[in-house]
C-alpha cells in the first residue's frame, strides 16, 4: 500500500506538498521546499527559474531569436501545435528542457521520500511535450567512481496515465514464494517501483479539497 505522495503544481512557481504515511508533512517550519535545489541545468541558479511559467517564454526566445514579450505559455503550446505562427521546433524543445529540469527535482524528492507523484497546475496542458523528457531524466542513470552506473532512482519509474505502463505498475513482479521452514507460502514482490500522474482535479480544486481534509484531520486531534 502506497502511502506516501508528492504533489507538485507548475504554474508561476515550482509547488510543492508532501503526504508521508498518511499525514501531511508539515516539516519543522511549515518549510517542505524543493524550489530551491539547483538547477540541473544551471547549478548556479534555483530550479524554479527553469521550471515555472517565466522559463517557457525566455527558453523559447532564446532557442528561436524571437525579441517580443507579448507571449504567454499557452501561445507557445499553440507554436508548438502549428496553430500559432512562429518556431514549432523551438517551442517544443523550450517544453523539452522544462522537464528535464523539472524531472531532476522530482527524482530528489522521491528518492527522499519514496513517494508517487501526482502532477497539478495549469501548465499540464502541455504535458505531452513536458513529460517524456521528464521521465527520461527521472529513468537516466547515474555513475559512481568504480564506473559502474546506476538508477537515478532506486526504483523504477511508470507513467500511471498510460493504460499499458499503469497494468505492469499494478501487477509488478509478483510470486509465490515458499516460507524458509515450514510448508507456507506467500506472494513476495520484489519490484521497487513509484508513479507519476497528472492531477483531473485542476489545482484549485485539489487545494481547496485538501485544505478542507487537513482542517477536519487537525479538529479530530482537539
Amino acid at each position: 500500500m502506497y502511502k506516501n505522495l508528492i504533489g507538485y503544481t507548475f504554474g508561476t512557481g515550482l509547488g510543492i506538498g508532501e503526504v508521508i504515511n498518511g499525514q501531511l508533512n508539515t516539516g519543522n517550519n511549515s518549510c517542505v521546499e524543493t524550489f530551491c535545489l539547483r538547477g540541473k541545468t544551471n547549478p548556479d541558479n534555483i530550479v524554479e527559474d527553469y521550471a515555472a511559467i517565466r522559463a517557457f517564454t525566455r527558453e523559447y526566445k532564446a532557442l528561436s531569436g524571437y525579441e517580443g514579450d507579448d507571449l504567454t505559455p499557452y501561445d507557445i503550446f499553440k507554436i508548438a501545435e502549428g496553430e500559432k505562427e512562429g518556431n514549432p521546433e523551438a517551442a517544443r524543445d523550450a517544453f523539452s528542457r522544462f522537464g528535464e529540469v523539472a524531472g531532476d527535482a522530482f527524482a530528489t524528492a522521491v528518492t527522499l521520500s519514496d513517494s508517487l507523484v501526482v502532477v497539478g497546475g495549469g501548465l499540464t496542458g502541455a504535458m505531452k511535450y513536458i513529460l517524456p523528457s521528464l521521465l527520461k531524466e527521472m529513468r537516466s542513470d547515474i555513475g559512481t567512481l568504480s564506473g559502474d552506473r546506476i538508477g537515478r532512482l532506486p526504483m523504477r519509474v511508470f507513467n500511471l496515465d498510460d493504460e499499458a505502463e499503469f497494468a505492469k505498475f499494478v501487477v509488478g513482479d509478483s510470486r509465490e514464494i515458499t516460507i524458509p521452514g515450514t510448508d507456507r507460502k506467500v506472494i513476495y514482490d520484489p519490484m521497487k517501483r513509484t508513479g507519476i500522474t497528472v492531477s483531473k482535479l485542476g489545482a484549485s480544486k485539489a487545494i481547496s479539497i485538501g485544505a478542507y481534509n487537513f482542517a477536519l484531520s487537525q479538529l479530530d486531534k482537539k
